[in-house]
């Protein structure tokens, strides 16, 4: 498996063609043969449609597992035939200085001896003929001043960036709010409670408090009675009922006590539990709203940092172009029919009838599976494929995405889906499949065959 890996990692990419960016592809059955232009006309018509590369380090492991029964196919698709920079740089070398016959008859054994060197180490640095020839003229396509169609597709990506910032600011502001609201509703109501209480306990001593005015008022009544005869059996009555009474005032007086004290360590605990609530519940929202500011920070600098990577891509693109663009110019238009490149025209030969015979095979493939990678390059992640996939029908139209090989074993996929432009795909594919995904390398054929349904809208 960690060779099938490292063949994915290496592969080089074949060049689309034009309307497999426009316009819907044609039922798989139509017939191929006959298909094979040249590879330079197929670079043409493939590199003005790259899609964009979007990075995204978020880590979002795949939910299903399954067995990679399909690797046998996947390597036969994959296949490829990659060239080495020091085999073209001979022959253009030869090309340019006109050497005599048996010079460079000499030039092309040393040529073929790098060329056997080259390809003994070709699977650390190799880079495919088609993609050389694609790169160089996908420049002269546009002209000076214009445009790119990938360029566009950078601009698009930093404003949906954009957008993103805004919503997490506003979550924010949001979580900001929350801190104070929850916190002076609970204290409102804490406030109400205690009110409640303390009107009680006022109205209960109230009551007893003009009880207790009764009683004596009662008390001065008898104490003139009784000082009025002393002697009587009246007056003995009268003073044993003012001392029950005294007796019965007191009792109230010290039940007030009692009820105030009560009161005063009921509002006492009160308070303190009040205050403890607003503390555990200020704990709380500050433990929130630092959790959510760590994680809108975080997502602010993994947006930040990726609208400097798309900037910095988008400017890497537009000076390459231009590069390009100069390059061709610069370049005179006979010089690939100069007499010494006669010297090596049988390697040239071989190598343009193998490029052939390697786009035929791509083209094949592309037909029969609708899968197609137009570019490939190496970054700080891994080895980063631009890929898409046509509906064979020509329903539900093309799925453009990206798959970056991490050297920890894994895989993410990164779609280019719009629900305002492709309402049909996101109509037909699961959920998870819509947005930035992350599973093992060894389950890949598992993550195709239902990347492939979905866009088929098959039943397996």
């Amino acid at each position: 498996m960690a060779a099938s890996t490292a063949n994915k990692e290496n592969r080089a990419p074949a060049a689309g063609k034009a309307a497999a960016a426009k316009q819907t592809r044609k039922p798989a059955t139509k017939a191929t043969k006959g298909r094979a232009p040249p590879a330079a006309t197929r670079a043409l018509s493939g590199e003005d449609h790259d899609v964009d590369d979007d990075d995204d380090d978020d880590e979002l492991m795949m939910s299903e597992r399954g067995e990679g029964d399909d690797d046998a196919a996947a390597a036969a698709a994959d296949e490829t035939t990659e060239v080495a920079e020091t085999q073209f740089d001979s022959v253009k070398a030869n090309a340019r200085k006109g050497k005599a016959p048996a010079t460079s008859s000499r030039r092309t054994a040393a040529a073929a001896a790098a060329a056997a060197a080259a390809q003994a180490g070709v699977q650390k640095k190799t880079v495919s003929a088609e993609d050389a020839i694609a790169d160089e003229l996908s420049g002269s396509i546009l002209g000076p001043g214009k445009i790119s169609a990938r360029e566009k597709k950078l601009e698009a990506q930093l404003v949906l960036t954009q957008k993103a910032l805004a919503d997490y600011k506003d979550k924010f502001a949001k979580l900001s709010e929350l801190r104070t609201t929850k916190a002076e509703a609970a204290e409102m109501r804490l406030r109400e409670i205690a009110d409640e209480r303390q009107k009680a306990a006022e109205k209960t001593i109230s009551t007893y408090k003009a009880a207790a005015d009764a009683i004596t008022a009662e008390h001065a009544t008898l104490q003139e009675t009784a000082f009025a005869s002393p002697r009587s059996k009246a007056a003995r009555l009268e003073s044993m009922r003012v001392c029950d009474l005294e007796a019965q005032n007191a009792e109230l007086l010290a039940r007030v006590e009692e009820l105030e004290s009560a009161q005063a360590e009921e509002r006492a605990a009160n308070d303190a539990a009040r205050r403890e609530m607003e503390k555990r519940h200020e704990a709380e929202l500050n433990r929130r709203v630092k959790d959510a500011t760590a994680i809108a920070d975080r997502d602010l600098a993994e947006l930040r940092q990726e609208v400097k990577m798309t900037r910095a891509e988008l400017s890497a693109e537009v000076a390459q172009s231009k590069a390009l663009q100069q390059k061709l110019k610069s370049v005179p238009a006979s010089s690939a029919t100069a007499p010494g490149s006669l010297a090596g025209h049988g390697t040239v030969d071989a190598l343009k009838l193998e490029l052939e015979q390697l786009t035929t095979k791509l083209n094949l493939n592309e037909d029969l599976t609708g899968f197609a990678v137009h570019s490939v390059r190496q970054e700080e992640q891994g080895a980063a494929y631009t890929c898409m996939l046509n509906d064979c029908a020509g329903v539900s139209g093309s799925l453009n995405f990206k798959l970056v090989f991490h050297p920890d074993g894994t895989v993410s996929y990164t779609p280019d889906v719009e629900p305002s432009r492709d309402a049909t795909l996101v109509a037909l594919l699961p959920e998870v499949l819509q947005g930035y995904m992350r599973f093992p390398a060894d389950h890949s054929s598992e993550f195709f065959k239902r990347l492939f349904t979905s866009v088929n809208k098959v039943k397996l």
